[in-house]
């Protein structure tokens, strides 16, 4: 089935996008579907890339990060993202069992549990009625900058989230499997 947006191409993207896309696969080797699906507005994609690469060098360990984004790719159910972030959790140590685990809110870890339920409530109601949340990611150790970038976190994932459901983006990562409970 094709896109509803299709990602754009090196002779279609507009002129802004092309060097960002060339700088994309410089870094990855390739261009994901997704972000050339975001480069149809440059601006777009350049503010996207550039809110990630700030949120790289935060407080969030790489492995939280992509746990994080497996959790709230999983509560807003998009396929193409779990697929990316299951190869970008596994590179950042975690496990296929600790991402099918953090898939679901669950971890060995209070702390990534924390996170996990300050995720999901920003997710489910925009951080209204977060008091238990935001006392249990203090209770584990998360200062007020570090419950920040869950936000920002959160945030990044509800854009790309959105914008790859809404275009359904082909998947070009190994595809996540389904839970068990899916």
């Amino acid at each position: 089935m094709p896109a509803r947006i299709p990602p754009v191409t090196s002779t279609t993207a507009p002129e802004a996008t092309k060097p960002v896309l060339d700088g994309i696969k410089k870094a990855l080797g390739m261009v994901p579907n997704l972000y050339a699906t975001i480069g149809h507005s440059p601006a777009a994609l350049k503010g996207y890339l550039a809110f990630s690469e700030a949120l790289s060098g935060g407080k969030l360990s790489p492995r939280e990060a992509e746990l994080l984004a497996l959790h709230v790719s999983e509560l807003n159910g998009c396929s193409y993202c779990l697929s990316a972030h299951t190869a970008l959790a596994a590179k950042a140590g975690a496990s296929p069992e600790d991402a099918a685990a953090a898939r679901e809110g669950q971890s060995q870890s209070r702390r990534e549990r924390a996170i996990f339920a300050l995720a999901r409530r920003i997710v489910r109601t925009g951080g209204a009625r977060a008091g238990r949340e935001l006392a249990e990611a203090r209770e584990v150790g998360l200062t007020d900058g570090e419950i920040v970038e869950v936000v920002a976190h959160v945030a990044a994932r509800v854009f790309t989230n959105a914008a790859a459901i809404l275009s359904e983006t082909e998947i070009d990562f190994p595809r996540a499997p389904r839970l068990p409970s899916n």
